[in-house]
């Protein structure tokens, strides 16, 4: 499989990651981080000398059945110390899709793993991989679902895009989405990115980043 690799430069580490994600059009997860340089502050110089934070992202999301299914033995063992903890009684499944694990979990007693607008559960879906990546950096990436949440979320979030990209074109100017999360925004992007008409891009810092969707003007 053809790897997808971007460099970008930031003031922050996480500007600079923020920045690759977006180009790619991928999610955290999906990628390799390597930082190439850290930034700093440029000693008595100030900002005159001030280095940028540099880092490369690799999107390789091959995945093989052995690694897959090594990913799978160590999550289940995660998930069993967590759940042993709680003390919940969770029902979840297992099972490789593609070059990711699919992390199912269902039930009537599961909204707090979901949390305000899907916040945990990205939580949770961030911690499951950070947990994963410090014991073997070979491993398939994991998404978690529950109770169909991100589906549907994705649903609306297409329909949004798709209205939103009509009114850009109808009214000839520039639509602001409300602030939205990584994950969101990633969804706007990518049902956008094939039209020829729109274009999007992120702007503003976190929490209130949000989707710009803009004309694409074109000369003949």
């Amino acid at each position: 499989m053809t790897k997808k690799v971007t460099e970008q430069i930031g003031k922050t580490v996480e500007e600079a990651i923020r920045k690759g994600l977006e180009e790619l059009k991928v999610s955290r997860d999906d990628v390799k981080i390597e930082v190439l340089e850290e930034p700093s502050n440029g000693g008595v110089l100030g900002i005159l000398s001030a280095k940028l934070a540099k880092v490369r992202l690799t999107v390789d999301k091959k995945v093989s059945d052995e690694v897959a299914e090594k990913t799978k033995t160590k999550l289940e063992e995660v998930l069993k110390d967590m759940f042993d903890i709680t003390g919940e009684t969770i029902n979840y499944t297992v099972e490789k899709n593609g070059n990711q694990m699919n992390l199912t979990i269902t039930g009537d007693d599961v909204a707090h793993l979901i949390g305000y607008k899907g916040k945990t559960i990205e939580a949770f879906q961030s911690l499951l991989n950070s947990i994963l990546q410090r014991e073997d950096e070979e491993y398939a990436k994991v998404f978690v679902e529950i109770n169909d949440y991100k589906k549907k979320k994705e649903e609306k979030l297409r329909k949004l895009a798709n209205k939103m990209a009509a009114n850009c074109v109808k009214f000839r100017r520039p639509i602001r989405l409300e602030p939205m999360s990584a994950y969101e925004r990633l969804i706007i992007h990518r049902e956008l990115a094939d039209r020829k008409d729109v274009e999007t891009e992120s702007i503003g810092e976190e929490p209130r980043r949000r989707v710009v969707i803009k004309r694409k003007y074109q000369y003949r």
